[in-house]
């Protein structure tokens, strides 16, 4: 058993999770298990586009550029690759993540929240 308020370290070295919002367990499973309750992808990748040309689509929740490289996060990942792919023909070095632990933590203690 471990106990950590880091996740990253959790994911890591954990095979269940068990997420503890005021004093009750609220979601357990395998890491997995738990990063699939969350839509979010991440998607990075070298792009010539505008952020607020991508930050226009319905699918986007949020764009963030560090020089070249694009970070997009999204609930539709599928849907928001085919667009990039469709109006920008130079894009480069695509990488399609899923949602860590972190992420799940935080959507899952929220729903939680919400519902007390």
């Amino acid at each position: 058993m471990l106990t950590t308020h880091y996740l990253e370290e959790a994911e890591a070295l954990a095979d269940r999770v068990s997420v503890l919002a005021r004093g009750r367990i609220v979601a357990s499973g395998s890491v997995q298990q738990m990063r699939a309750r969350v839509a979010q992808r991440r998607i990075r990748c070298l792009s010539g586009l505008a952020e607020t040309t991508i930050a226009a689509w319905p699918e986007v929740r949020s764009v963030e550029r560090d020089g070249e490289r694009i970070e997009i996060v999204t609930d539709a990942a599928e849907a928001v690759v085919r667009q990039l792919l469709f109006e920008d023909t130079n894009l480069s070095e695509l990488e399609v993540r899923r949602a860590g632990l972190a992420e799940a933590f935080v959507e899952i203690t929220k729903v939680a929240a919400d519902a007390a």
